[in-house]
């Protein structure tokens, strides 16, 4: 195969003269004679440029549980979505998203090269999904075996941190507010950090069982179930809430009561939104990688489609305390 050396040898001119003659670079100037030259060397020696391969566009699917109207109620996965869509802007995907109540959703789905699932889905669903789109990686959730590709937050471990220091600070009973997802087969999707919460709480010798409440995880369950709570006659000092908009509501509905946060009540919660810092009393709560949940789950599913990579995996991000001015310290 003729290479550029030899028509450059053959023309009695660099690599880089032919290179730039070729692309027709028009800062290149170079007499007559010599591009004569170039030219007669090209086609004696029968060089062809090679023609560049162009770049295939990844068409990747991205399929929320959630309907678009739930998202936007719903900091936390809006975070996650962020994440995957910058990711793969930087790799020019083309993304199909599909929201819940989408129509057309299959037809949709058809010659994408890869799929991330964002939510919280069945079994069943898994299998299919895994068996029809080639690589799948489903965020935010995890099974009991490693059978799929998932990525989610160390849930359990967080509430044990978020436990320790409330022990550490010497409450004594504890609240609990926490919500139902509702996989499409209609069970209840097992959130770790219940039985993780129930299981710490023993081990600190923590007063909870009349003020552990599960709802939903909107700011209106968080006020309702709170509500619930101040009507008892013994109220608990501290309350563990599961999202930030349950704590939120629950915020709320002690102020309303005529009551001082930390100062009668403290209050935790989980996700750490924006919104968390900018209460009127700004609040604790457990720091979720949403945004790199999304970009982990985006690089990942490339590397499987451009290594076709066959093993399943399961991973999990670590959380954090972010300590404001919601809880009273030193109780």
């Amino acid at each position: 195969m003729t290479t550029l050396k030899d028509v450059a040898a053959l023309a009695h001119v660099s690599v880089s003269t032919i290179s730039r003659f070729l692309n027709q670079d028009p800062t290149l100037s170079i007499p007559e004679t010599t591009r004569q030259n170039i030219i007669e060397a090209v086609k004696k020696t029968g060089y062809e440029k090679r023609q560049k391969k162009e770049k295939k566009t990844l068409r990747i699917g991205l399929l929320h549980w959630y309907t678009l109207e739930q998202e936007m109620n719903d900091p936390y996965y809006l975070q996650v979505r962020l994440g995957i869509e910058t990711y793969f802007a930087k790799d020019e995907v083309e993304i199909v998203r599909i929201f819940k109540n989408d129509t057309n959703k299959i037809s949709r789905l058809e010659n994408i090269d890869g799929l991330i699932c964002l939510g919280k889905f069945s079994i069943k669903e898994m299998e299919n999904f895994t068996s029809s789109y080639g690589p799948v990686i489903f965020l935010d959730m995890q099974t009991t075996s490693i059978r799929f590709n998932t990525i989610s937050l160390d849930l359990k471990q967080a509430m044990k941190d978020v436990l320790a220091y409330l022990a550490k600070q010497n409450f004594e009973r504890i609240g609990f507010l926490g919500g139902y997802e509702i996989l499409e087969d209609h069970e209840v999707y097992p959130d770790p950090r219940i039985e993780t919460f129930l299981s710490e709480a023993k081990k600190h010798k923590m007063v909870y069982d009349p003020y552990f409440l599960i709802d939903a995880y909107t700011k209106e369950s968080g006020y309702k179930m709170m509500m619930h709570l101040l009507n008892q006659e013994t109220l608990p000092q501290v309350i563990v809430a599961c999202s930030d908009p349950i704590a939120i509501g629950a915020m709320r509905a002690i102020k309303e009561k005529g009551l001082q946060i930390p100062k009668d009540i403290s209050i935790i919660g989980f996700d750490d939104i924006e919104d968390a810092k900018y209460c009127d009393l700004p609040l604790t709560s457990v720091h979720a990688p949403a945004k790199q949940l999304g970009e982990y789950g985006a690089m990942l599913l490339l590397d499987l489609i451009k290594k076709q990579i066959d093993l399943p995996f399961q991973m999990l991000l670590p959380c954090h305390l972010v300590i404001r001015d919601s809880v009273y310290e030193d109780h």
